[in-house]
């Protein structure tokens, strides 16, 4: 089976050529007859103008001009169904049919000797490599001296002879330089292709990275905890329900990771913004503590609630405070602060970390840019899309050595309280809303 690149390359080089052959083609014609209608004549007092003396001599080339021309839209056409193959045939089998039905009026009947050898036939041989395609190069050797054979036969003239070996001269040159295009093109399709794959191999190798960083996580949540419960050979519910929220959490980190290739769908209902941020900071409590970082929080001492999804919530802020710690391998604070802003509730997670440079901040939200030796891109460019999702914005302003402040806004309780549960399917960009 063809290669879907290769056949692309080929269809994009195909209607390239097909440009630079028509606009060629008809220089070639139109100079050819301005020379041996009008500048002939005017050289050699003893050539007749025929488009002076013979007016209707006029009509049969307008004719075919009309045809030729005619073949431009048409060409267009199966450039369109991605059929640009069929327009060098086209011009072709179009010219020769017109050229000698032509000179079979001219000649059969007449004592006028053949002599013919227009050198837009030569065009079309010296032309063949320009579609790296062997197949019209035979199309068009064998019909240009099918022609000068026939003609020669219904004129019994020897002269014919002469063209026929000339345009075999010229076909050998015409054949070394097609086979070298051939070469040269199929090494440029192979070593795309090449680098396609190795891409591919790429790809799946930061996704399945991604995937175990994403998932470590929650793992290591889970696997602290069941130690817990084993040392104190006891049940806590307190564990256990910690439990249950960080195997949910795993189960939507996988569907989060197909946002690249799958549309996802949440269901937003009012959640507590405060009980979100206070599971962070106690899940992350004692980790912060091992590494020397305190964490402080300015909460309001009423619940904040937006429209949201509970557990998706969680999965953002556990990455940004997860990435706030990170950047301060030394130790350091971590503020978390909630405001309600205007029309926004907004949540400031503010680290006194290494920053990230001023130009690095645009791609955040790109997956697989990263600024840790060890990052993945993935946590971010997910959290970006869940609070796409939720209708919310990320600011972020950070200074190289100075730290970084991420500012998750979303919008206030009353202004989605329209609708108690809204549905949110995106797809390829565009959300659907079922009240």
């Amino acid at each position: 089976m063809r290669s879907p690149i290769r056949n692309e390359i080929k269809i994009e080089e195909e209607r390239r050529a097909n440009k630079l052959f028509i606009f060629l083609f008809f220089v070639s014609v139109i100079l050819y007859d301005v020379y041996r209608f009008i500048i002939s004549p005017l050289i050699d007092p003893d050539t007749t103008m025929i488009l002076l003396n013979e007016s209707k001599a006029l009509i049969p080339l307008m004719i075919i001009y009309a045809i030729e021309f005619s073949l431009i839209p048409i060409s267009r056409w199966y450039s369109k169904r991605q059929q640009p193959f069929a327009t060098k045939y086209l011009f072709f089998v179009v010219f020769m049919t017109t050229a000698l039905v032509t000179e079979i009026f001219r000649y059969i009947g007449t004592d006028e000797m053949y002599a013919s050898g227009s050198p837009v036939e030569l065009f079309f041989v010296l032309f063949s490599p320009l579609f790296v395609n062997k197949r019209f190069y035979i199309t068009v050797v064998a019909g240009i001296t099918g022609k000068y054979a026939i003609m020669g036969f219904l004129t019994m003239s020897p002269i014919v002879v002469f063209p026929i070996l000339i345009l075999l001269l010229f076909s050998g040159i015409t054949f070394i330089i097609l086979n070298r295009f051939q070469s040269y093109l199929n090494t440029i399709v192979k070593s795309y292709e090449q680098a396609a794959h190795n891409e591919k191999l790429a790809f799946i190798g930061r996704i399945a990275t991604g995937v175990t960083h994403e998932i470590k996580n929650p793992l290591t949540s889970l696997k602290g905890f069941v130690q817990l419960q084993e040392l104190e050979q006891t049940y806590n519910p307190k564990y256990s329900k910690i439990m249950l929220q960080e195997l949910e959490r795993l189960t939507i980190i996988v569907n989060d990771l197909m946002v690249i290739g799958k549309p996802q769908s949440i269901n937003l209902k009012p959640i507590s913004l405060t009980n979100c941020l206070e599971y962070v900071v106690s899940l992350l409590q004692q980790e912060a503590e091992n590494k020397q970082i305190t964490i402080y929080t300015n909460f309001p001492e009423e619940q904040v609630q937006i429209m949201g999804e509970d557990v998706r919530l969680k999965q953002v802020f556990l990455n940004l405070v997860k990435n706030a710690m990170e950047a301060m391998p030394d130790g350091g604070e971590i503020r978390l602060k909630l405001v309600n802003d205007g029309d926004w509730t907004t949540i400031h997670i503010m680290d006194r970390g290494v920053g990230i440079a001023e130009e690095g901040i645009p791609h955040l939200d790109q997956a697989f840019y990263t600024t840790k030796e060890n990052g993945t891109g993935l946590g971010l460019m997910v959290s970006y899309k869940i609070v796409e999702d939720h209708h919310g914005k990320i600011d972020v302003h950070s200074e190289v050595n100075h730290g970084t402040t991420f500012s998750i806004s979303f919008p206030i309780l009353s202004h989605s309280l329209d609708n108690t549960v809204v549905n949110l399917a995106s797809y390829q960009g565009n959300k659907e809303h079922t009240l």
